[in-house]
């Protein structure tokens, strides 16, 4: 092994001698029809064949030098692990992957950690993904888990609804899929103003009162979206907009299964509205296992919608 390239030094002296070869046999040929001139000069027909023996050596060395180049490259070739390449009498193929298949949509580039990536690039079917979650420093009533990267169009807009009742929001946790119109419909004989400073699904419904037609807003982009009442600040709904419907709720006893996830290597993320979401990456085979710890957090205090403090009208 030379320069790190298996064979080359021996590819390098073979080629040598076969040069040396190829420039040793016209003198030779030569040197021979010297000698033969020391009898007389050669025939006509003796210098032919002595022409055509020196077209046919020269012939034969290209030759070898071709055969060797393709042991050589296909050697190569396998060594660095790409398979494949035309067989050289003499030299067996080794096996090597197919050609590799596309990953389902929405698949992202990054790797997990500790993950092939030649095994990354094998096509599997759908699996599961199933674990659990445990929430540290305080408690969380409603915990979901979703699969970030991977993308499913909405064929029709689903309507959800978020009822302004007892001045408050019902309900006030929710999971919807991108594009779904949430409907608020005001049951309480007060004016409600909702809206949401929320990156990505920022909505202003402004003020309106029971008996007038609920309005709404089509949440467009995955996120977590903060809604609140301009008019009342003790009311507040989080809304996680996910991009497929591949999320579940956990359970009681932190168990989660998601079914039918694309194979291959896929976020997975865990979130409440009472803690910090973590995002794990996985590779999706079969039936995955992932378990996630989240850490409880307390409400902050939210301004209006204008980014300023509520008055004294609170409720």
């Amino acid at each position: 092994m030379t320069n790190g390239k298996p064979g080359k030094g021996r590819k390098g002296r073979m080629i040598a001698a076969l040069l040396a070869g190829s420039l040793l046999l016209p003198a030779t040929l030569t040197a021979r029809a010297e000698d033969k001139g020391q009898e007389g000069p050669p025939t006509r027909a003796e210098f032919t064949k002595l022409q055509n023996d020196v077209r046919e050596q020269r012939a034969l060395i290209i030759q070898m030098m071709q055969t060797e180049q393709q042991r050589y490259d296909l050697l190569l070739h396998l060594l660095q692990g790409q398979g494949g390449g035309t067989p050289v009498p003499g030299l067996s193929a080794v096996p090597g992957p197919g050609p590799a298949a596309p990953e389902a949509e929405g698949s992202a580039p990054e790797r997990p950690a500790g993950h092939s990536e030649r095994a990354s690039e094998h096509r599997v079917g759908p699996g599961a993904v199933e674990g659990r979650v445990s929430v540290q420093g305080g408690s969380a009533d409603e915990i979901y888990v979703y699969v970030e990267n991977v993308k499913m169009p909405v064929k029709n807009h689903k309507t959800f609804e978020i009822r302004q009742e007892g001045r408050q929001f019902h309900p006030r946790v929710a999971v919807v899929q991108t594009g779904t119109n949430l409907v608020f419909p005001n049951m309480d004989a007060v004016y409600h103003n909702v809206f949401s400073n929320s990156p990505r699904n920022t909505f202003d419904l402004g003020t309106y009162q029971a008996g007038d037609k609920p309005r709404s807003v089509v949440v467009t982009g995955p996120s977590v979206v903060d809604i609140y009442c301009n008019l009342h600040q003790k009311m507040s709904a989080k809304v996680l907009v996910v991009p497929s419907v591949l999320f579940a709720k956990v359970h009681p006893d932190g168990t989660f299964r998601i079914d039918n996830v694309p194979g291959g290597v896929r976020k997975i993320v865990a979130w409440s509205p009472d803690t910090k979401p973590e995002t794990q990456r996985v590779s999706v085979d079969g039936t995955t296992q992932v378990s996630f710890t989240l850490q409880h957090q307390d409400a902050n205090a939210h301004s209006n919608k204008f980014g300023q403090a509520y008055g004294s009208y609170r409720d």
